[in-house]
């Protein structure tokens, strides 16, 4: 089996010095030295093959694709902007006066109320006012 003399400074450097000298990628394993605060790396030829450190991650979820109609995506659920339309789909002939009543009871921005008012009316495509009652 080989090993090397020499150290060098990254542990790339060591692992292509071993590949340099004939021995297969995987069968090269790499050596640690520490000299104080120095660390320097070196490498030898292992009787059989490294196996390399994989790093398990979840899974990732699937991505919901949100809805979206005349332009406006519709707000995910578990946000005040969701609320705020959950609210407004309960009550379509709502005025924006009703939201922000309605609003200033729940803790909701008014501004958000009134923003979410009319991102709604435009992803549903209602364009004109509302008869007051």
């Amino acid at each position: 089996m080989k090993q090397s003399t020499t150290t060098y400074t990254k542990r790339v450097n060591a692992r292509r010095a071993g590949v340099a000298a004939g021995i297969p990628t995987e069968r090269v394993a790499i050596t640690v030295h520490k000299n104080g605060d120095e660390v320097r790396f070196g490498w030898k030829e292992s009787a059989t093959p490294v196996k390399s450190e994989k790093v398990t991650t979840s899974s990732k979820s699937p991505k919901v694709e949100q809805e979206e109609r005349n332009g406006v995506k519709r707000p995910k659920a578990g946000g005040v902007c969701a609320d705020v339309w959950a609210w407004l789909d309960a009550h379509p002939d709502a005025t924006l006066k009703d939201a922000k009543a309605q609003g200033e009871k729940r803790g909701w921005n008014p501004n958000n109320v009134s923003c979410e008012f009319y991102a709604r009316r435009k992803f549903y495509g209602i364009s004109r006012q509302t008869e007051a009652k």
